[in-house]
């Protein structure tokens, strides 16, 4: 008998009053709602106490109108069979503050993608397919957690016009207590969705005669679990051979639950590689191929760039590397953009992917190519302490930049990457533009607020034990933005890797670009003005 338990789960989350009462003879009704129960409970209990029990009738009448409104209280997910789900997630309570979702549920899995997300336009293009081809009549999208896709499907959720329902489970040994599960749907009661948009998963039940998690599957994330076993149809978008997603879409391939033709996988480069692929279809998952996203070529040029001028119409030369010391500019470095641009919020960038639009392009050469098009270098307070937002230069000759090119494996990109732009040392100076102090914790603490925005650590110690000396970068800093409009292509150059990337930007920039990797002797001017 489960209704004894139901009870002592809620009195630890605070959902069932303290005061003895007589539960209903029938905890659930015969749809399987355990709200009505939970309601006459409370109304029960404030009978008993009479004048002085106010504060549960009040809690009385919250249930009561989220009941008339359509939220319900379920052992797991009706309509599945009870003993299988908790197999995946464990046994558990179900909230459903905006009411349950009548359609079919849809699901997305994917391993973690990384940084550079606009180099994943065949997993874009498979969700955008995916989702396009979806009815908000028929079909509800659901996500869990901060899983890998989440943020995504929620996202085309809103661009698409579909249902979106948010599976709230928490993470196991920090918030997936009865207390914060009771106080979570305690709040939702002040603010009742008027669409079944998520459903707040309890604890899992730990008693005698309940049923449990498999062992094999308990060690998994359980926002992923939750996912995999409430999908009605389940789409893996990516799958790393050795991770997580892997071995839930085993486990619903081979446990019983989801009918496996329900199970979906995105075939094609960096989508699921092809051995793996092979082993998932021959246990009863369905292939899908989208156009572009399976190996096609995609013949259709980047609207993010003009069209290469002819040679006699291009306005900036490309000339060789100027290596004439002493040298007089400083430069900065454009880099990969692990997210929104500066001024670009969470939505337009996400739509950016999902689109597969122009914007979407982040790499460093797209970051100079918005230098360019807006004559502005945007500061940042990212990687520099305190909370000023400045510009970092070199003082480093341009030719001698790769040997300061380093991949920081903690930040998962590269410092010092062969794009950026080169300003002349005069110009910025007068500017404001001054070298940091380089120094110890002492020297912080002992600089006034004007000057801490100078400030850079000489040595710092990875995890590993090795020493970072900063001085050999010979930083300088400029506070605040900086408006290049005017600058003249005396005192300014744009440096790139290849001279496909400097036709690129030909057609736009004011100033000469130079190409690191190509031979002086190719030069289409010397570089006798630039010393």
């Amino acid at each position: 008998m489960l209704d004894p338990i139901f009870q002592e789960s809620l009195i630890e989350a605070g959902l069932w009053p303290a005061c003895q009462v007589e539960p209903p003879a029938a905890l659930a009704d015969s749809a399987g709602d355990l709200l009505p129960g939970l309601t006459a409970a409370w109304a029960a209990a404030a009978r008993v106490r009479g004048a002085g029990g106010r504060s549960l009738a009040v809690r009385a009448e919250a249930l009561s109108r989220a009941q008339t409104r359509g939220a319900r209280l379920t052992w797991g997910v009706p309509g599945l069979d009870r003993v299988q789900t908790a197999e995946w997630f464990g046994c558990r309570l179900a909230w459903w503050p905006g009411g349950m979702p009548s359609q079919r549920r849809i699901g997305f899995v994917s391993s973690r993608l990384g940084q550079d997300l606009d180099r994943r336009t065949s997993w874009f293009a498979v969700l955008r397919t995916a989702c396009v081809q979806l009815d908000p009549r028929r079909d509800v999208l659901i996500t869990a957690g901060r899983t890998a896709a989440q943020r995504f499907v929620r996202r085309c959720g809103q661009l698409f016009a579909l249902p979106t329902l948010d599976i709230e489970v928490g993470r196991e040994g920090r918030d997936d207590n009865w207390q914060t599960w009771g106080r979570r749907v305690v709040e939702s009661l002040e603010r009742l969705p008027t669409t079944p948009d998520r459903v707040l998963l309890s604890p899992p039940i730990r008693a005698a005669g309940v049923p449990q998690e498999r062992s094999e599957l308990r060690e998994l994330p359980v926002a992923d679990r939750a996912l995999c076993a409430l999908s009605q149809r389940l789409l893996a978008l990516h799958v790393r051979p050795h991770g997580n997603v892997r071995r839930l879409l085993q486990a619903r391939l081979h446990l019983p639950g989801p009918a496996t033709g329900n199970l979906f996988l995105a075939l094609g480069p960096e989508l699921i590689e092809r051995t793996l692929g092979e082993e998932l279809l021959d246990a009863g998952a369905v292939g899908w191929l989208v156009m572009n996203a399976a190996g096609e070529p995609d013949l259709r040029p980047s609207p993010v760039w003009p069209d290469p001028p002819a040679a006699e119409d291009r306005f900036a030369p490309i000339i060789a590397c100027p290596t004439r010391m002493p040298w007089p500019f400083l430069t900065h470095c454009t880099r990969r953009r692990a997210g929104p641009w500066p001024g670009q919020n969470e939505d337009q960038y996400l739509d950016d992917l999902i689109l597969d639009r122009a914007g979407a392009d982040h790499s460093a050469l797209a970051a100079l190519w918005r230098i360019v098009r807006t004559e502005r270098l945007m500061a940042s307070s990212q990687f520099v302490r305190g909370s000023t937002r400045v510009i970092s230069w070199t003082a480093v000759p341009l030719h001698e930049l790769q040997r300061l090119r380093t991949y920081r494996s903690h930040l998962g990109r590269w410092d010092f990457e062969p794009y950026g732009i080169c300003i002349r040392r005069e110009w910025l100076a007068r500017r404001g533009t001054r070298p940091v102090r380089y120094g110890d914790a002492a020297l912080w603490a002992s600089l006034p607020p004007a000057e801490r925005p100078f400030f850079q650590k000489h040595v710092s110690t990875t995890d590993s034990g090795r020493q970072i000396d900063w001085t050999v970068e010979q930083e300088w800093r400029h506070v605040g933005d900086l408006r290049l409009e005017g600058i003249s292509a005396d005192d300014a150059l744009l440096f790139v890797a290849s001279e496909a990337d400097a036709q690129r930007l030909a057609a736009a920039s004011p100033w000469p670009i130079v190409v690191l990797e190509r031979p002086r002797r190719s030069a289409s001017r010397p570089d006798d003005g630039l010393e």
